[in-house]
């Protein structure tokens, strides 16, 4: 005789079955790529569900589709940002932070080339895809590399730094500036251009009220404001001074955050509680020569 717990059991890893079975069944593909490969050995699943009716990849696709068959816009990575100019289009500059979702931003890219789009993809140092960081301690995720190449070889968009390094070196306690050289020595040797970099935002900036861009000498911090430790910062029973240097002992071009815009638009924004979506604008009444920057983070939008 069957006990009753064999048969709750049983009905729960149906129901569980079921429902996997279901989401799999909800799985939208936008056209007929529903695998993108990204080496022999690593590929990535192109479908997505709609987790919100505003950000998600249908209505992303929907957007690039609008851009890319209007006349009214230009469309230039962030190395060309700050030199881009036009006397009869809106200039705009898509910003992705690839802050935990490397996937994610794979689909963002593939969608882009579909439309003739080239863009910048941040590459987060810290991130779990990229390797392992913990106090003293750093350890590379080799694989990265191959996504770096799909987005780069095969899509035809920039390559930035997303700068975490002022937590890398007042939280964890690595050499923030040896570290920066070797990780683009690394890329770079393995065809990766990397132009610029832009800083990442994340909870240990606002307990220990710094800025991941107070690692270049071109920062100017304030005593005001919530972000007023940009010289010394008190952690651990002691105040740590900020590491500092400059573009130019990396080879780089710019600091994307300290580009001129007329318009910046990010998804991290929020009004009522609810994040920024491109719905939210009406593109068409930007007037030409303006330059607007899109910042969205893939994650949110998969």
């Amino acid at each position: 005789m069957i006990s009753n717990n064999r048969i709750l059991f049983i009905f729960f890893a149906l129901f569980l079955f079921w429902s996997c079975k279901k989401e799999e069944d909800d799985k939208i593909y936008l056209d007929s790529t529903k695998i993108i490969r990204i080496s022999d050995a690593i590929s990535v699943d192109n479908g997505f569900h709609i987790h919100d009716p505003n950000l998600n990849l249908k209505t992303y696709d929907a957007f690039l589709r609008y851009l890319s068959s209007s006349n009214h816009f230009k469309i230039v990575t962030q190395k060309e940002f700050s030199s881009a100019t036009s006397n009869d289009k809106v200039i705009i500059s898509f910003r992705y932070d690839i802050d935990d979702n490397i996937n994610a931003a794979i689909k963002f890219a593939y969608l882009e080339k579909k439309y003739g789009i080239k863009s910048t993809y941040y590459i987060l140092h810290s991130a779990g895809y990229y390797g392992v960081t913990k106090l003293n301690y750093f350890k590379r995720n080799d694989k990265i590399i191959k996504y770096l190449q799909k987005i780069q070889n095969d899509f035809g968009h920039e390559i930035g730094l997303h700068n975490d390094l002022v937590t890398l070196q007042i939280v964890y306690n690595i050499d923030s500036r040896k570290y920066l050289k070797d990780e683009l020595d690394w890329m770079r040797a393995n065809g990766i251009n990397v132009y610029g970099a832009v800083a990442h935002g994340r909870d240990y900036c606002y307990q220990y009220h710094y800025v991941n861009s107070y690692f270049w000498n071109h920062t100017k911090g304030s005593s005001e404001g919530l972000f007023y430790n940009w010289e010394y910062v008190p952690i651990y029973g002691e105040y740590k001074k900020i590491e500092k240097d400059d573009l130019s002992s990396y080879n780089l071009d710019y600091d994307g955050d300290q580009f001129i815009t007329d318009y910046r638009f990010a998804d991290a924004n929020r009004e009522n509680g609810k994040m920024w979506y491109m719905g939210k604008v009406n593109f068409d009444t930007i007037q030409p020569g303006k330059k607007v920057i899109i910042l969205l983070h893939p994650q949110h939008w998969d």
